[in-house]
């Protein structure tokens, strides 16, 4: 098997778990009754729908020309998912009491989730070592670097809904003495 079809079918392959991640985000959605949960996952969608549109933009361009997309234009994204779940964070935490309550699905949900990006990022690391072209490499690191922060914004709503006052106090920063 050649370079370009092996670099095509891992394009396909990324593509069906970019999918698989918006129909759960999507799905998650519209299950979860918490606000600040459901805002979450519906932009966590709309990102897995970006990440599709990428994927299916560099395969078409791999296919036809045998060249790898610039990650330039989407580069301007990164940073953009921790200031929108930011913006929704400080709206919704804005209403505590109503927010705060959480069910355990919906604790377990964000526990899904974060696992779904673990898989994404170990995909994307793999595919960045085992890649023939530095512009192939030069992607996938792109794409590790995209699910991490989706990582760290679903590890940080997960501790905020499992223990909010905990969370809190890390947030800002305080500090016990003795003194």
């Amino acid at each position: 098997m050649n370079t370009k079809t092996e670099d095509l079918e891992a394009l396909q392959l990324a593509l069906k778990m970019e999918t698989d991640g918006y129909k759960f985000f999507k799905d998650a959605g519209e299950r979860t009754q918490n606000i600040l949960a459901k805002e979450t996952f519906k932009s966590f969608a709309q990102w897995e729908l970006e990440h599709v549109e990428f994927i299916k933009k560099t395969y078409q361009e791999l296919k036809e020309s045998g060249k790898w997309t610039s990650t330039d234009q989407m580069s301007q994204k990164k940073g953009d998912a921790i200031a929108t779940f930011k913006t929704i964070f400080r709206e919704k935490h804005e209403k505590i009491d109503e927010n705060v309550q959480i069910n355990a699905t919906d604790l377990d949900a964000f526990r899904l989730a974060r696992d779904i990006e673990d898989k994404a990022v170990v995909f994307y690391q793999e595919k960045a070592k085992s890649a023939k072209s530095d512009a192939a490499t030069k992607f996938y690191l792109f794409m590790v670097v995209l699910e991490r922060e989706h990582h760290q914004i679903l590890d940080n709503s997960y501790r905020y809904f499992e223990n909010p006052v905990q969370w809190n106090i890390e947030d800002e920063g305080w500090m016990f003495d003795g003194g």
